[in-house]
């Protein structure tokens, strides 16, 4: 699997979180989401500084194994930490992540294969939560198109 291993700083993030959570293994609508979010959410965002990076974040609860429940955010990079009416905002903290270039066509496949590798090459990750990292000029409406699936490496 083609991967690269980044370092970054504590990152700020602003957006939408899929209402009532993502049950494990079923199809939720995350493009109807996505759609709201960047045709009339980003409107209301228009004072935030932006940064034209979208992320796709994906929280695991502690009884993640018990539930198969997590949340699921829309959401736009920021300079800070910002704070507004119908948004939430969240933070990644500072460190190493390993990101994989993956297939959009094919992204639950390919996040379980990620997954396998991971296991397979006893990678020790942060389990609490993963993202797609979004790639200016990909078109996500087209075939063939890639994104990073990224999750943050145990120090």
């Amino acid at each position: 699997m083609n991967y690269k291993i980044s370092e970054y700083e504590t990152r700020y993030y602003v957006g939408v979180e899929y209402e009532g959570g993502v049950k494990s293994g079923s199809n939720p609508n995350l493009g109807e989401l996505w759609n709201v979010f960047l045709k009339e959410d980003l409107t209301l965002l228009m004072d935030v500084p932006n940064y034209e990076k979208f992320i796709g974040l994906e929280c695991y609860p502690p009884d993640f194994k018990e539930s198969k429940n997590y949340d699921y955010y829309a959401l736009l990079e920021t300079k800070e930490l910002v704070k507004k009416p119908g948004f939430t905002s969240k933070k990644l903290p500072k460190g190493k992540y390993i990101e994989f270039e993956i297939q959009f066509d094919t992204i639950h496949d390919e996040i379980q294969n990620v997954y396998q590798y991971i296991r397979d090459n006893n990678l020790v990750i942060h389990y609490g939560f993963d993202y797609e990292d979004y790639i200016k000029g990909q078109d996500y409406d087209s075939n063939g198109a890639i994104l990073n699936f990224v999750l943050k490496l145990e120090e």
